[in-house]
């Protein structure tokens, strides 16, 4: 080989040992920190950088408030066949009929199985796909789960219990008909809590419409033994104490005509916990560190430790009309399937207020997603509502009539 031949081959071997390495993807079980996160931010994770899946209030409580993210694989979610099939049905077939509020044509499933981004009520058909046609089973019983409320320099200082139940009257899967009933209800819902003694018995239910009519709530008060009809709005009040509207449940929880206005931002990866660890809260337990054994012991005390996988979503501006506690919320709701995994709430000013997180957890015998613990953060005034699940207990899809999830049933919880 000549001389001139060996500069070369030399000269190849040198630059090429120069080069940066190609960066091998992060490994999972990975935890991301605010000790770590500058050196990890550029590195991948299923081919996508850990700077790219942190929104911006993501990163500021990595960063501030101590959270940490557990790196997790993504998994295909198994999807109900009859929620598949009916959502199919609806393809070229239904459309908003804002006038009345409701989405004509619908019987079940997702209203809107496809969603065109140049579509000018894109965001709008993300929400109604939220509202009325989320993997949430026909009937859902919760008879435990518990309401943390933790202040971020003190800790847990009140641990409620409550129970919960929703029956769909309209976009039902199982049975012969995706209605109960004739009229135009949507739905019922009862939330009243157990413990401790304060505040037992004290609960609401709720009847929802598939119309521009707002639902007929009713709460329950022990201490006179009596019930009282709440106003209009009562969709936005606070959930009793706590940080949580009853709008923010499951991160929506209205009418998608009572929001004025809607904008879709796109469409971008996020770390979520799309499949959450189950042993959320031990009830039996004595020690904190035992009956909530995924919740950070360290200030500000409401992180929960999950497991985070990169999951696609859409992202969502809503406004919200003039007497809502909030300006405008951001929500960010999978692609795959109408579920939300994050909000961000904003005060009256404009001024960002609250971050709500919700781990969810696939129910693949019953077809419905649910709810395995939520973290709604009041940011401004450094307090948070932590809600988990028993999911031991937890059933969906069962034989339940009206007469089960009703005001007498309200009554009779409360005595």
């Amino acid at each position: 080989m000549k001389a001139s031949s060996y500069r070369h081959l030399l000269a190849a071997l040198i630059g090429a040992a120069c080069l940066p390495a190609l960066a091998a993807d992060l490994a999972e079980g990975t935890v991301i920190s605010a000790a770590n996160l500058d050196q990890l931010k550029n590195q991948t994770f299923e081919g996508h950088t850990i700077g790219s899946m942190l929104t911006e209030k993501m990163e500021a409580r990595i960063r501030t408030g101590g959270w940490k993210l557990t790196l997790a694989r993504s998994k295909k979610i198994p999807l109900d066949p009859r929620w598949v099939k009916a959502s199919k049905a609806n393809e070229g077939k239904t459309r908003i009929n804002d006038a009345a509020c409701k989405v004509d044509g619908w019987k079940a499933g997702a209203p809107f199985p496809s969603i065109d981004m140049k579509d000018p009520e894109a965001a709008k058909k993300v929400i109604w796909n939220v509202g009325i046609g989320a993997l949430l089973g026909d009937v859902s019983s919760v008879p435990n789960f518990t309401q943390l409320l933790i202040d971020g320099k003190t800790g847990i200082h009140a641990e409620l219990v409550a129970e919960f139940t929703r029956l769909n009257m309209k976009g039902r899967l199982s049975g012969n008909s995706s209605t109960l009933g004739e009229d135009d209800e949507s739905g019922r819902q009862l939330l009243f809590f157990k413990a401790p003694s304060e505040v037992k018995g004290i609960g609401t239910y709720s009847m929802m419409y598939d119309s521009n009519k707002v639902p007929d709530v009713w709460a329950y008060v022990p201490a006179v033994r009596r019930t009282r009809r709440l106003s209009g709005g009562a969709w936005m009040d606070p959930v009793g104490s706590s940080d949580q509207l009853q709008d923010d449940l499951e991160g929506f929880n209205a009418r998608p005509c009572w929001y004025p206005d809607y904008k879709l931002l796109g469409k971008r990866w996020v770390l979520a916990p799309a499949n959450s660890k189950l042993d959320v809260w031990q009830q039996k337990a004595s020690s904190p560190a035992d009956k909530y054994p995924t919740l950070d012991r360290g200030a500000p005390y409401w992180n929960l430790n999950d497991n985070f996988e990169p999951r696609e979503v859409y992202m969502v501006e809503v406004t919200t009309p003039s007497q809502h506690p909030y300006s405008k919320k951001v929500l960010y709701v999978e692609t795959e399937y109408p579920r939300v995994h994050y909000v961000e709430a904003y005060n009256r000013k404009g001024e960002f207020w609250k971050f709500m997180e919700i781990h969810s957890y696939v129910n693949t015998k019953d077809g419905d997603i649910r709810t395995v613990a939520a973290d709604v953060i009041d940011v401004q005034r450094n307090h948070a509502t932590i809600s988990l699940i028993d999911v031991s207990t937890w059933r969906t899809n069962f034989d339940a009539k009206p007469s089960d999830v009703s005001l007498n049933r309200l009554e009779s919880a409360g005595r």
